[in-house]
């Protein structure tokens, strides 16, 4: 037997660096078996500041949150790309981006919480508001929404509106009538909106036997998770769409909402690929276990479609994408960490030979060498 004197042997890289045991990550069965045995008890909430071991966890705004300094899955897709990349994205200032009054992927992912909010949603009648009738018609509608509410009380003494009013007065009546109700949750779309919502409600209770609003039973959102690597020691934040624990569903589960124009799920999988979603949904995991002390093994992503036929699908990660994304996500991390050791981020010429001095070698992808056909193109003369 040969006798091996490993004393000035050095450490090398990992063979297969996004390894991993099957065992780390509960199959979507322990979830299934989970909820059919406790479908029936009420879901328990807990205190988030209990989940603050290593770090923060507190619900606050999305633009609190994206001024923070903390790094982000985003910040680290584009350092993927260069580091310069990662630097412009993570100085650039946040600024908040003009947003249409109603949109389809905000509702559905508070509706699917709140499913009372489903009830909110009204298409308004058409009627001419250039005339008295027609404005009349709208305060009519407007105080028929009002009148189901019990919080609101009409005042008794006040004339009702009729045609005797002045035209500008009828019509600051109406806007008054309507602000009411949007500050009582009510958002008012167009029918087309309402035939897709209609759509997303049905699918909400039938979809796999009424299995979404069963994960999401207890379900947190709008939360920050606020924390520090171990191994690089840089600053860094997530923000998941939901997530649950094991207490509700039998997993500490993050669950991402996504939605997509995609008119199948092959395509939603290569968006999801194209975009990087692993690393974002790795990283979740990463942060959101190290700074709990709760093993957060699950991805649960519910997708919805804004093209006919409006349908949804939830989707169980697989291990396998969600160990590539953690390695992703640490290898990003060690390029930010050098780059700030070193104050320097540089472009594309990170991704020459070293002594190269940014020269890339460059070859074109193997689609571009396929075989051209032979071209015939006969003499008829």
């Amino acid at each position: 037997m040969i006798d091996f004197d490993l004393n000035d042997c050095a450490e090398g890289e990992e063979l297969n660096p996004s390894a991993y045991n099957p065992d780390d990550y509960p199959t979507k069965e322990t979830v299934l078996d989970f909820i059919a045995l406790n479908s029936h008890k009420k879901p328990i909430n807990i205190d988030l500041k209990s989940l603050s071991v290593n770090g923060t966890v507190k619900r606050d705004s999305m633009e609190t949150y994206l001024e923070s300094k903390h790094i982000s899955s985003s910040n680290l897709k584009n350092a993927l790309k260069t580091p310069r990349s990662f630097y412009y994205d993570w100085e650039r200032v946040f600024e908040e981006k003009q947003k249409p009054c109603f949109q389809l992927g905000t509702f559905a992912h508070m509706a699917f919480l709140e499913p009372r909010l489903f009830e909110l949603v009204k298409v308004e009648p058409v009627c001419n508001q250039a005339s008295k009738d027609g404005v009349l018609q709208m305060i009519d509608f407007y105080e028929g929404l009002l009148e189901n509410e019990k919080d609101y009380a009409k005042n008794a003494e006040s004339e009702s509106p009729s045609e005797k009013w002045n035209f500008n007065a009828l019509k600051e009546y109406r806007d008054d009538l309507k602000q009411k109700l949007i500050d009582l949750g009510y958002s008012f779309i167009s029918e087309e909106m309402n035939m897709i919502i209609t759509a997303l409600k049905r699918n909400y209770y039938w979809y796999g036997g009424g299995i979404i609003p069963q994960i999401l039973k207890g379900a947190y959102s709008e939360v920050s998770f606020y924390g520090r690597d171990e191994e690089t020691g840089l600053d860094v934040r997530v923000r998941p769409d939901y997530f649950n624990v094991e207490e509700n569903i039998g997993v500490n589960a993050v669950i991402s909402f996504k939605t997509t124009r995609a008119d199948d799920l092959g395509k939603f999988y290569y968006d999801c690929a194209k975009l990087k979603y692993e690393l974002s949904e790795g990283m979740y995991q990463e942060v959101m276990s190290g700074i709990t002390g709760r093993n957060f093994n699950v991805t649960i992503m519910i997708m919805l479609q804004t093209v006919e036929p409006y349908d949804v699908a939830v989707l169980f990660w697989s291990p396998d994408d969600l160990a590539n994304g953690k390695y992703k996500y640490h290898y990003a991390l060690s390029i930010v960490k050098d780059c700030f050791d070193k104050k320097w981020f540089p472009g594309y010429d990170a991704k020459a030979e070293d002594g190269a001095r940014g020269i890339i070698d460059m070859q074109l992808p193997d689609w571009s060498k396929k075989l051209l056909h032979p071209v015939a193109i006969d003499d008829f003369e």
